[in-house]
């Protein structure tokens, strides 16, 4: 089983520091964001770099009732944070959508096909 996954909760204000601490063998990150899916600008540096390190990086709504999806278009927004690489995760919450990313590295998904397998979408 795929260690060193974390489940993170953005808030206002929210910078990069907890993603630069983030160990190397960090193998994904959940967030849970604001809203339907949106970051505080701040952040951005640190969500790029993990991309860069290609970390998987899900994203669902913190909100008991929300979605995370690619809807608001500015800086920390869900649309840029989609054109990043960021993967949508709908209908989880933070401690099921980290479980079933863990489940998807450990079955050695990556790419679009862990995207597609995490984001839980109704096709």
């Amino acid at each position: 089983m795929v260690e060193n996954v974390f489940l993170l909760k953005a808030y206002a204000g929210m910078d990069s520091a907890l993603f630069e601490v983030l160990p190397e063998s960090t193998n994904g990150v959940v967030i849970e964001a604001l809203g339907a899916g949106n970051l505080p600008p701040a952040t951005l540096p640190g969500i790029r770099s993990l991309i860069e390190r290609d970390i998987p990086i899900v994203l669902v709504s913190r909100c008991f009732n929300g979605v995370a999806e690619d809807v608001y278009d500015y800086e920390g927004g869900g649309v840029q944070l989609k054109k990043m690489g960021v993967i949508f995760c709908q209908g989880l919450n933070g401690q099921k959508a980290r479980i079933k990313l863990i489940v998807g590295l450990s079955n050695g998904k990556t790419g679009s096909e862990l995207a597609h397998y995490v984001d839980n979408a109704i096709s």
